[in-house]
């Protein structure tokens, strides 16, 4: 009688993969493991701190980077980028040495070197200097463009007279015996309405071409001091048509051919012309006839 066999007395076919991995249960952390290590680190990270520290206080990091900067632009000097030409534009009152050392560069320098904005902040500290722009044209030229402030009027105040400009600033550099066909303005708060005043009279050369001084007047309005010896009394409202009949009256009556001290115009509806003897003479506004 044959005897069964039981399963486990059958050996198994096909490949078995034997499971090797061994799980290992992790270790409970102590507080004093870990804080170990975050003393390591923070000691470590400290001692960085320290030494870069103590390096950029020695000086180390910022001569090597001045030495790989100086090294840079001797190289590109070598390579033809150096300054050969400085072209100047707009340049009338500001002197050239004066410029060239506001400028601060010098001819076969590294272009590359130089710092235009810096440059400009110099240039437009100059007493004739309104505003500038200073460009680097590669490879060599150095670009100077200069607005320069416009000498408007010579200002008389407190026993002094000086250059102003449109702004009603003084020109420092600027002397009043080198602008004498400048007219002449008078008083404290006369820069400032100059400029109104001027443009005003440009449409009145007649006027313009007498006027000696202009001399402003409590702070209101001004007198027009006339050659030879006339004073016109302008309004403090209506300046132009004020001008316009003084203009008739130089031009079409030849007043200031006459024996007169004064022509008062601070009236909108008349005129008074007062002679050099006698009595004041009223004039309506829309007659010019004298």
């Amino acid at each position: 009688m044959m005897r069964r066999r039981r399963m486990s007395d059958v050996p198994l076919r096909g490949s078995v993969r034997q499971n090797t991995t061994v799980r290992v249960r992790p270790r409970a952390a102590t507080p004093f493991g870990f804080l170990f290590r975050f003393g390591l680190l923070t000691a470590a990270a400290g001692l960085v701190i320290l030494l870069g520290i103590w390096l950029w206080h020695s000086g180390w990091p910022q001569r090597e980077a001045e030495h790989l900067a100086e090294t840079g632009l001797r190289a590109t000097q070598k390579a033809e980028f150096s300054v050969k030409d400085i072209v100047v534009e707009g340049r009338e009152q500001t002197a050239k040495d004066v410029l060239l050392n506001a400028l601060d560069v010098n001819e076969g320098a590294p272009i590359l070197g130089f710092d235009p904005a810096a440059a400009q902040a110099r240039i437009e500290k100059l007493p004739w200097v309104a505003s500038a722009i200073v460009e680097r044209r590669l490879p060599d030229t150095i670009l100077v463009r200069l607005t320069e402030r416009i000498p408007l009027a010579r200002w008389q105040h407190e026993g002094r007279t000086v250059v102003i400009d449109g702004e009603g600033k003084e020109l420092p550099d600027a002397k009043p015996e080198q602008f004498p066909a400048l007219p002449l303005v008078v008083g404290a708060d006369a820069p400032g309405e100059t400029k109104d005043l001027l443009a005003a009279l440009d449409h009145y050369p007649a006027i313009a071409k007498v006027m000696t001084a202009a001399v402003r007047v409590g702070g209101r309005r001004w007198d027009l001091h006339l050659d030879p010896k006339v004073v016109a009394k302008m309004p403090e409202q209506g300046l132009d048509a004020a001008l316009q009949n003084l203009s008739q009256l130089i031009v079409g009556q030849k007043i200031l051919e006459r024996d007169i001290i004064s022509i008062d115009l601070r009236m909108p509806d008349r005129y008074v012309i007062e002679p050099a003897n006698g009595a004041s003479v009223t004039h309506p506004a829309g007659d010019m006839r004298l």
